[in-house]
């Protein structure tokens, strides 16, 4: 049986662009909008003068000069009046500001690059342990020439030249990478370095995890996703991780606040959609890792509490069967619902299974329609079908083969031979009465006491991390308070 099609409002107020936009690089939104042109706009959801201006927008803000003039012409079409001949005018003048100053970026970065063009004499300074930015010293380049290289790298970033800046930002991180005689022990140096003990490799083996490396980290994570490279997206995902949870635990120029490390956790969650949802298997299991690390729960629970779709998501068609009840407790501590949320809330909280069923047809019209999930829509609703039985099967004593047959739209025979494999596969406590017709369950409930037990053993821990996270926010805003005060009495 097809699902109705659910009308362009409902689809609307479930739709999460804008909520994940906020967190990403606009060059990672672009995906976002492109699906939305392609896919929302004909359900009426967007309309396409809209989607194809906040395009535009973004492009503005970027060199993909070509590119924004490409849907300037487009937006032209759809809507005359909504832009002008001057706005083109602009775009074509700032390509050839564009190109000015990628001549002189690849000017200024010119003795770097000619070593790099050198294999002999890059060679020879990697095998004296001189390719860093001491060594490069020696050969006459500067530090100021390093960073024109690194701005070059990101400058081709914002063209649009993702493999070219990804090309870069490597042999940019190369200096920073302790020679392979030294590599061991530069790995359990930072190994020891990190006070968090998060069992995460150190960033590639850097020596360095200074302000600017950490940027560059970033920025090779968001090309690697842009290019679709998806196990060495995971691989850039868990550098940047370590990177901020190393930086966060340090004190100076090179920490992190508490603001602005929770802010950054805010930003992976958001980045590491793209490489969970399209890594399988491994994918789903790092997406449930981390979005539960009690760090990044905090972050999501203070910033993004849309990110539980997609945790819910993850543990619904990865089969964690045992998350299950936990997310009803997250969900206590979020104010976030929607239809992918209730569900689960009905199903496992509740045991409304008519409020579950209902809220099955709501999700698929919601999961088909977003970027990240649309393509997991059938895997999901077939998992998720399946906990509702299994589920309605654990609390009923006998089941009517011919009643769940008209539920599954299944003859009788095929209800049956449906429902063994259920009881196999679930491992329930179940036998099929042929003479009744019908499927008799066993029972292992919990007393009522050992269920509030179950629901209040880590409030007292959840409380103290939540009290904690507060403490340590309103610190580090009075401090920056009497910061800005200090520099105005100065003034």
């Amino acid at each position: 049986m097809s699902t109705p099609a659910a009308s362009p409002a409902f689809l609307a107020k479930w739709n999460l662009t804008s909520s994940c936009g906020s967190s990403m690089d606009p060059h990672l939104l672009l995906p976002l909008l492109e699906f939305a042109d392609a896919t929302l706009v004909p359900l009426g959801v967007f309309d396409a003068v809209s989607v194809s201006k906040a395009r535009l927008s973004l492009l503005n803000s970027s060199n993909m000069v070509d590119y924004a003039i490409e849907i300037y012409d487009n937006v032209k079409k759809l809507s005359p009046s909504s832009v002008t001949d001057e706005e083109l005018k602009k775009l074509k003048n700032q390509r050839d500001d564009v190109m000015q100053k990628m001549n002189k970026l690849t000017e200024g970065a010119k003795p770097f690059t000619e070593i790099l063009g050198d294999e002999k004499r890059r060679a020879k300074m990697e095998e004296e342990c001189k390719w860093n930015v001491k060594g490069l010293k020696e050969q006459g380049v500067t530090e100021e020439t390093l960073e024109t290289y690194r701005q070059l790298a990101k400058f081709q970033y914002e063209c649009g030249d993702y493999e070219t800046s990804h090309f870069m930002i490597d042999e940019y991180l190369s200096l920073f990478v302790a020679p392979s005689s030294q590599g061991d022990q530069a790995f359990e140096d930072s190994r020891q370095q990190n006070p968090n003990k998060d069992g995460l490799p150190p960033a590639y083996g850097l020596t360095s995890l200074s302000p600017t490396v950490h940027a560059v980290l970033w920025g090779k994570l968001s090309s690697l996703i842009l290019m679709a490279r998806w196990d060495e997206a995971m691989v850039a995902l868990n550098a940047v991780k370590y990177s901020i949870e190393y930086r966060s635990s340090v004190s100076g120029p090179a920490g992190l606040s508490a603001l602005r490390a929770l802010k950054e956790r805010t930003w992976l969650l958001h980045w590491g959609l793209f490489v969970f949802w399209n890594n399988s298997k491994k994918g789903l299991d790092a997406i449930i890792d981390l979005y539960t690390n009690e760090k990044y729960m905090q972050a999501i629970q203070t910033n993004a509490p849309h990110l539980l779709r997609y945790l819910t998501a993850a543990v619904i068609v990865n089969k964690r069967k045992r998350l299950l009840n936990e997310l009803v407790k997250i969900y206590q501590h979020c104010n976030y619902v929607d239809p992918i949320v209730q569900f689960v809330d009905c199903l496992y909280n509740k045991f409304d299974f008519e409020g579950a069923q209902n809220r099955l047809h709501d999700c698929e019209n919601v999961l088909s329609t977003d970027f990240f999930l649309h393509n997991q829509t059938g895997l999901f609703m077939e998992e998720a079908r399946i906990f509702i039985f299994e589920n309605y099967c654990r609390i009923h004593q006998k089941i009517d083969i011919s009643t769940l047959g008209e539920k599954l739209a299944m003859n009788p025979a095929e209800a049956e031979r449906w429902i063994v494999d259920l009881i196999r596969n679930a491992f329930l406590d179940a036998k099929i009465d042929s003479t009744n017709n019908c499927v008799v369950m066993g029972h292992q409930t919990k007393n009522i006491y050992q269920q509030v037990i179950d629901k209040t053993k880590d409030l007292n821990v959840r409380s103290n991390n939540l009290t904690n996270t507060l403490r340590m926010v309103v610190q580090e805003a009075k401090a920056d308070g009497r910061k800005r005060r200090d520099q105005r009495s100065d003034d």
